[in-house]
């Protein structure tokens, strides 16, 4: 019971967060993992309404990421635009476009940020000196969310 419990209290936690944002992207990545542990939550307790809400928002927040992501304004177009394949869609297009290639960049960027700062986390006192930084200034920089500079 204590982990249904914390299931919710988390999920909670995340639509509040979601309320925070500033932007767009973490907005939506913080509601699609809201989204997961509501349904998680509403499965495990059997509570369906909370399950059927959070299955229905899930892909609608998915769409929603992918259009903020490759700056689409439609709904289809975003999904066309992510296909690493458009072929099938729209002949005559390349198979990787450039959005495609923008939205991997993204997130390839992103995995070595936060890479990067965990890193930087590891480095010993004298590590840090030899690149000019404080034990301070990388506690600054590794809590930096990953889609930050």
């Amino acid at each position: 019971m204590f982990w249904l419990n914390l299931l919710g209290s988390v999920a909670s936690a995340s639509v509040l967060a979601t309320f925070c944002m500033n932007s767009m992207v973490p907005l939506r990545a913080v509601a699609i993992c809201s989204n997961v542990l509501f349904a998680a939550y509403g499965s495990l307790t059997q509570i369906y309404p909370v399950l059927v809400l959070h299955a229905i928002l899930l892909p609608i927040n998915c769409v929603r990421l992918l259009q903020a992501l490759i700056g689409v304004k439609e709904p289809y177009a975003a999904l066309i635009a992510w296909a690493p394949s458009t072929t099938a869609f729209m002949p005559g297009e390349l198979p990787l476009n450039e959005k495609w290639r923008e939205t991997k960049h993204c997130f390839a960027e992103w995995r070595r940020r936060a890479r990067s700062r965990q890193d930087l986390m590891a480095l010993s006192d004298r590590d840090l000196r030899d690149i000019h930084a404080t034990r301070c200034d990388a506690l600054h920089e590794a809590r930096k969310p990953f889609w930050r500079k």
